[in-house]
């Protein structure tokens, strides 16, 4: 079922408007919306909001059919045949959440808001064992979980697939990460950032970047949750997931 029907006007303005964005494909050099409203079309079934871009990944909530929800990205992923076909299309929802665009309804059967943005790669020298995804999709594994509270350092390194981050306390990862020139201060945080803060104790606090504003971390109301990046305390600034002394 497509999403939208075009009339011979409206196919010969899409055609031209196809030559112009070069097809219109994630990624490519063309200004989307920021935010687009998309309603959750399953023919009744509760969709699974999944912490990554494919069926693999943790699937930690549902939405149910028919419901109204916000895209604040999209990007490519697994290949998914749904209410509106077959599409490699993911949507960001605005819990922090993927669905596949096969069961949103946008009023279009391509991309509608720009694609979500990732946190470049780290060091060389020092690769994590796994993948921003891997990482983000980890941590939602966890939701909830109250066990690493006070231990916001180890959640990041060990979503990163280390055993530790090699390093006392936030605060002294975000001095490192500032000291080396890796803390960003402008922009939201990619996907997959680290994302660094100050706290009143000064132990600072770190977090994983969802993108478009959102953070997967501890001390999300008593436990691992989601949270929009400046709800902590005193935001320090965002760095590409470099634990140089991690083990």
């Amino acid at each position: 079922m497509p999403k939208r029907s075009r009339g011979p006007v409206a196919a010969v303005a899409a055609a031209a408007l196809a030559v112009v964005l070069v097809g219109g494909a994630p990624g490519a050099a063309y200004a989307y919306a920021d935010s687009a409203t998309g309603t959750i079309n399953t023919s009744g079934t509760a969709l699974s909001v999944r912490s990554g871009p494919g069926t693999g990944y943790a699937a930690w909530r549902t939405v149910s059919d028919g419901s109204t929800v916000t895209l604040l990205c999209q990007t490519t992923g697994q290949s998914v045949t749904g209410t509106y076909g077959t599409t490699t299309l993911w949507d960001l929802l605005s819990n922090g959440g993927m669905v596949s665009d096969a069961y949103v309804h946008t009023g279009s059967d391509g991309q509608v808001v720009n694609s979500c943005a990732y946190v470049g790669d780290e060091p060389s020298s020092k690769t994590n064992p796994r993948s921003a995804n891997g990482a983000i999709d980890w941590a939602f594994q966890r939701y909830r979980s109250t066990a690493y509270e006070n231990l916001c350092l180890a959640f990041v390194a060990q979503a990163y697939g280390w055993g530790g981050s090699g390093w006392n306390t936030a605060e002294i990862g975000g001095d490192w990460e500032s000291s080396n020139g890796y803390l960003k201060t402008s922009g939201i945080p990619p996907r997959g950032a680290l994302v660094w803060y100050h706290n009143s104790v000064g132990s600072g606090h770190v977090a994983i970047s969802l993108g478009e504003g959102k953070v997967i971390g501890t001390s999300v109301g008593g436990g691992v949750g989601v949270a929009g990046y400046l709800d902590h305390g005193s935001y320090r600034g965002w760095s590409v997931a470099y634990l140089p002394a991690a083990w």
